[in-house]
């Protein structure tokens, strides 16, 4: 089992991983950083000033007894795309993922595959057909909604994003029956991400703001 501890020899095997099975080649420092980010984490340096103030007689706790090479979940929603470029624009721009890899999948010409994270959410997006079909909805759970909405109003407002497909504007939020609150986004590619808040305030302490560093322009 797998711990804080082993964070260079997990960035070691996803390095490895990424080349032999999507030909797409990483630094060990840039895996270091998906690592991190897999642990929930905003950067590797976080990350080792944990390490270090742990000790060596301490576990840190990893969060689950298995994971994946890519990401702290043993569940990876895989959504399927139509254009790199308006994948990045939607989850990356606009929404304020980490593009933690992607390119083509086996070599040049070939279909995109990458993948986007963000503490405690780990998505995969392929232009493979075979791979995922269109129409998937992903379930995030998360605090701090209203800001949310706010963030993202105000970035389509400010760049008067007009045609943009699915995604030219953010709809209202929605109260629901099971205690929650709900923002539902289109991607341009008829995949629903809902995300949800629930209503006790205390569950929120423990549960991922989304924030954003937004180039300027």
């Amino acid at each position: 089992m797998r711990t804080f501890r082993d964070a260079k020899a997990m960035a070691k095997t996803l390095r490895a991983e990424l080349l032999d099975r999507c030909q797409v080649e990483l630094s060990h420092s840039a895996c270091l950083e998906i690592v991190a980010r897999q642990f929930g984490l905003d950067n590797y340096n976080i990350l080792a000033a944990k390490l270090e103030e742990a000790g060596p007689g301490e576990q840190p706790r990893a969060g689950s007894v298995w994971r994946t090479p890519f990401s702290e979940t043993t569940t990876i929603p895989v959504l399927r795309v139509f254009s790199e470029e308006a994948a990045k624009e939607f989850y990356v721009d606009f929404l304020g993922f980490s593009l933690d890899f992607g390119g083509p999948a086996r070599g040049p010409g070939t279909p995109f595959y990458g993948q986007v994270s963000r503490p405690g959410t780990t998505l995969h997006l392929s232009e493979h057909a075979y791979q995922a079909g269109p129409g998937a909805t992903v379930d995030i759970w998360l605090a701090g909604l209203d800001g949310l909405w706010e963030e993202l109003s105000a970035y389509v407002q400010e760049r008067n994003l007009r045609i943009w497909g699915p995604g030219i504007w953010v709809p209202d939020i929605m109260k629901v029956e099971w205690d929650a609150r709900v923002l539902i986004l289109a991607d341009p590619f008829g995949n629903h991400l809902r995300l949800s808040e629930p209503d006790d305030p205390a569950s929120h302490a423990v549960l991922p703001r989304w924030t954003f560093s937004r180039d300027a322009g």
